[in-house]
Formats: structure tokens, sequence, C-alpha cells
């Protein structure tokens, strides 16, 4: 037994000297803009002394049942087979078609459920041989570590030519260069204090929940803007949401958004059916109807968003409700994942105090829950 654990640890520690290595997805150049980051928000290794929760959140005002929302669609957005504004396409039936039958980003949303299995249960401490074979698995050759070293945000603008796997660049666009100026070390930091025994073993696997999860939302939005010039990248917009499956389903991220906001799931899936729309219209070897690419990929992003909203939503909620040492993966799970919503609270009339606090606070004691989850219902009422 010792000796497959030091075989485990040489291996697992060869796989994370070797990441900077890692091939992945082509890379397409920003757009030529002005910076629109918010400055040095790269995220921190896990703190071998991470305090354990105990005084507790401010829950008084919270509001433990979501909002009921009456939310329609836009009149531009697309709907299966609906009288819509949109001609008829491949989509209507409901039915994602794939325009390569395989499809790599599948094997990485089925490799966040193979982590999870293990690491992503709030009433269970996982051990540090947990966060080994996770890490493992993490980065596996053309795996998910291989995708979010080199992730980069289309949501951001930054000077044209900039290039996310050049040295120095992430540090200077750390929101644009997402991936390698915050998710990948907000995981890989969380799973080494996880192997080493450092820190809250559920804060640490909680972080490398909403890490992935967070790497999906963004993977999605980036693969359908990629899919301009490459056509199956559109497959990839779609598998990162879903994990490749059938209509209305979905691991990974889907599942959780489906469990946790049928709503936005619903809203989701004719958004990815309204890419697929758009590029069958448009089925050139580079896609020229960009107005209507836009279209689509608005309605996906602010579905999948709404979702990722929700997760944060219930994960606060969760943080009232449990005791500690159960609270404490909650909080941690809140706390980095709300950092894909940033962006758009920041664009919102309520501003992203509370949202601000949230990311940076250590632990839960405090902290004013009730007042973030109205903000956010406020920001977030529609997907």
């Amino acid at each position: 037994m010792m000796r497959r654990g030091i075989s485990l640890w040489v291996l697992a520690n060869a796989l994370l000297l070797a990441a900077v290595a890692c091939g992945g997805d082509d890379v397409m150049s920003g757009d030529a803009s002005i910076d629109s980051g918010r400055g040095d928000t790269s995220v921190d290794a896990v703190s071998p002394d991470a305090p354990d929760s105990s005084a507790g959140p401010n829950c008084e005002s919270l509001v433990r049942t979501p909002p009921t929302r009456v939310c329609g669609a836009l009149a531009s957005d697309y709907s299966p087979g609906a009288d819509d504004m949109w001609p008829a396409c491949i989509s209507d039936d409901g039915t994602y078609h794939r325009i390569q039958e395989s499809i790599s980003s599948v094997a990485r949303v089925m490799a966040f459920d193979e982590i999870g299995s293990t690491l992503f249960d709030p009433a269970r401490e996982a051990l540090a041989d947990d966060f080994l074979q996770a890490r493992l698995v993490y980065q596996t050759d053309e795996g998910l570590d291989s995708r979010v070293v080199r992730r980069y945000d289309p949501h951001f603008s930054v000077p044209e030519g900039t290039d996310c796997t050049v040295d120095g660049v992430p540090a200077m666009f750390p929101d644009y260069c997402v991936g390698p100026a915050q998710i990948q070390p907000m995981i890989l930091g969380a799973l080494q204090a996880g192997a080493m025994g450092e820190g809250d073993p559920r804060m640490n696997a909680a972080k490398v929940e909403a890490g992935l999860l967070w790497f999906f939302y963004v993977s999605q939005y980036k693969e359908s803007y990629t899919c301009t010039t490459k056509a199956k990248d559109c497959d990839s917009a779609y598998a990162y949401y879903t994990g490749g499956a059938e209509a209305r389903g979905g691991i990974g991220l889907a599942g959780r958004v489906a469990a946790t906001d049928p709503a936005a799931h619903d809203r989701a899936w004719d958004g990815l059916l309204a890419v697929r729309c758009w590029r069958d219209l448009d089925d050139g070897e580079t896609a020229m109807d960009l107005e209507r690419r836009e279209l689509a990929r608005d309605q996906y992003d602010r579905a999948v968003l709404d979702g990722v909203a929700a997760l944060v939503r219930e994960s606060l909620v969760q943080t009232c409700d449990a005791e500690p040492p159960t609270r404490n993966y909650h909080f941690a799970r809140a706390s980095a994942l709300a950092r894909a919503l940033l962006r758009q609270a920041g664009e919102s009339s309520v501003g992203s105090a509370g949202l601000q606090t949230l990311v940076s606070a250590e632990t839960a004691d405090g902290l004013d829950v009730g007042a973030t989850v109205a903000a956010l219902d406020e920001i977030f009422d529609c997907p």
C-alpha cells in the first residue's frame, strides 16, 4: 500500500510540473479594443492554514426560495420549430445534430463527473489520496487541464493579437486569459493542498468543482465563437454544457443547472440549438452572418450564466442551512463560482459589491448571505 501511494505521489507531481506543456484548443486572437479587465484578479493558491468557520454567516434576511419569475423569450430568440424570426433549420426537431460524430470535449465533462465521485460531496471529507487520484484524472493527456491552461474568455476585449499562451500575457489580461490566470491556479492549488493535507479538505474539493464549472461556462461561449471558422467547435459549445447528452438532458454543468434551475436549463438548450441553427444556415467554411451568430450566442450564454447564478444562490442557501464542517464546502463553492458572475454583476445597476465581498471572504463568518442572494435575484432575473 505504501509503495502504491509513493508511486501516485511521484506521478501526480510529475504531471503538475508538466502542466504548462499541455496542448489544447486552437488560439484565436482577441478583438482590437482597449482592455476591459478588472486589474490583477489572479487566484492565489489555497492557504495551508485556511481557518475553520465557526461563528457562522448572517442569514437573518435570507429568502431561501427563489422568487417566481415570469420570463418570456426575446423577439430575436430561437425556439425549435416555433413560429419565430428564424428560418427553418436543422435544429427545428429539438435535437442537437452533431457536425462530427466524435466530440473530444465529452470526455472532459465525463472526467469532471469522475473526479466528482470522490471529491464533490459536502458531507464527506476527501482524503489525500482522493486528491491525488483527482489530479491524475484532471491532468490526463488532452484532458481537462490541457484546455483550462489556455482558455480565454471572449466576453472581454483585448488588443488584437493577444495570445494567452505567451508568458506574461495572462498576468496582463487576467479576465480575458481566465484559464491560465485564474481557473488553473485555483484548481491546481486546491488539488495540491488537498494532496498535502493542507487546509480544509471540503473547501479544497469545492474549489475544484467550482473552477471546473466556471471553465465549462466560459468554454461554451468561447467555442461558439471559434465555430465561426471551425464548424466543429459548435459541437464543443454543445458538449461543454451538456456532456454530449440527448435532447434536454445533460451531465456536468447541465446536470447541476437542470436540478437547480430547470427553466434556465431549458432555455440553455434552446440557446445551444440556436447556435447549431445559425451554423446550419451559415454553413460555409467561414461563417459570414455574424449578426445571427451573436443573437444565438447571446441567447445561449445568458441562459447558462443564469444557471450558474442559480448554483451560487443554492450554495449560499446551503451555507446558511448546514453546520460546520459541511458548511465550509457550500461556502467555498459559492465563493469560487461567484467569480464567474462578476462581469455581469458589474454591468448591472445593482452593482457587484455583495459578490465582491463573497469572492474575497475566507470563511462564511459574518457574511450577509441575505443581501448577496437578494442581489443575485435582482441581477439574474430571467434566463
